[in-house]
């Protein structure tokens, strides 16, 4: 296979991976997450031998190699017998490997210019389309995935995400490319604007109050980029301000702002638990702040130094900064 044909097939593979895996991620069970990397895992070994074969050069940007630190620093943990979770950090080589594998494959075939926009236009297509799916699943479903299954939840289940916040997340990331492709295409500006209103309104739907604020900031971000790239006149960027907080105010509004509006003004400090559950992640994060209670581990560590009983189990701590600096800056005193 000669070195574009191969960067195609790899890009396109993992893409089908990517969307399966985003499809897939409400399944409560281990095996779909298990194909996905296994999926990922074979793609990255084929490509690699396949680029070799044909003799093409390597990139390796600076971000790329911190990345691959996170599931080195894991498989430490694990080996020195650090963790407190030895399945979870084991779970999280794996996960954050595959992680590092795909990165690794997608930032190789991005070099080709064709690849790279295919790869961009079939993610905000199929982002779009699940956007719609999801604005009308969370009026409609029932708290069900797709109007078929079940998930536990009656409301704000938005396509296969069954926590908002999670949507949000994966909103955040395509926006912005929604946002540039409208502003750089003027053909195409409509088109690309309209699906960054859309995905804006899903996050509205969801009433992440995180999210949102996160995508107001995205649009000034991206308007001032693209005018320092000089993609756009600083009259354009204007007026594509003011079309795009037009666009995405309508759809805010469809996607309805009352639960959002609510969320945002009803916040009481007092009785919010996620403010007991951070103060004990940060606990645990200073307990022993060198090598970390194992990436993964923090459910299992987390009733060491919890505050409250709800009688529900804490799976996460709502804050990724602070979990991630228990998880690789605590050993409990199990460890010992």
């Amino acid at each position: 296979m000669k070195g574009e044909g191969l960067n195609r097939w790899a890009a396109w593979a993992l893409g089908v991976l990517l969307a399966a895996g985003v499809l897939t991620v409400w399944i409560p069970a281990v095996w779909p997450a298990a194909v996905f990397q296994a999926g990922v895992m074979a793609v990255a070994m084929v490509y690699c031998f396949g680029h070799a074969w044909t003799g093409g050069g390597w990139r390796f940007p600076g971000w790329l190699v911190a990345l691959g630190l996170i599931p080195g620093w894991a498989a430490v943990q694990w080996g020195a017998g650090w963790t407190l979770d030895r399945w979870a950090t084991a779970g999280k080589v794996t996960e954050w490997t595959a992680t590092v594998a795909a990165a690794f494959v997608l930032v190789q075939v991005a070099g080709d210019r064709r690849v790279r926009e295919g790869l961009l236009t079939g993610l905000l297509v199929f982002s779009t389309v699940l956007a719609v799916q999801a604005l009308l699943q969370t009026f409609t479903s029932g708290g069900r995935v797709f109007w078929l299954f079940e998930s536990g939840y009656e409301d704000n289940v938005l396509g296969p995400f069954v926590y908002h916040n999670k949507y949000a997340q994966f909103v955040e990331l395509v926006f912005p490319l929604a946002l540039w492709r409208a502003l750089t295409r003027r053909g195409q500006g409509p088109l690309w604007l309209v699906a960054a209103a859309i995905l804006f309104a899903g996050a509205v739907a969801g009433a992440s109050r995180s999210g949102f604020a996160i995508l107001l900031l995205e649009l000034p971000v991206v308007l001032l980029l693209a005018w320092r790239r000089e993609a756009i006149s600083g009259r354009a960027a204007g007026w594509a301000s003011a079309q795009a907080a037009g666009l995405l105010a309508i759809w805010g509004f469809v996607a309805g702002f009352e639960t959002l509006w609510l969320r945002l003004t009803g916040i009481d400090p007092l009785a919010d638990l996620r403010w007991p559950l951070m103060r004990s992640t940060w606990e645990m994060a200073m307990a022993h702040p060198w090598t970390g209670a194992g990436l993964g581990a923090w459910p299992a560590v987390y009733p060491e130094f919890a505050r409250f009983d709800t009688g529900l189990f804490a799976n996460q701590a709502h804050c990724d900064w602070l979990q991630w600096a228990a998880e690789q800056q605590q050993i409990g005193r199990q460890a010992r």
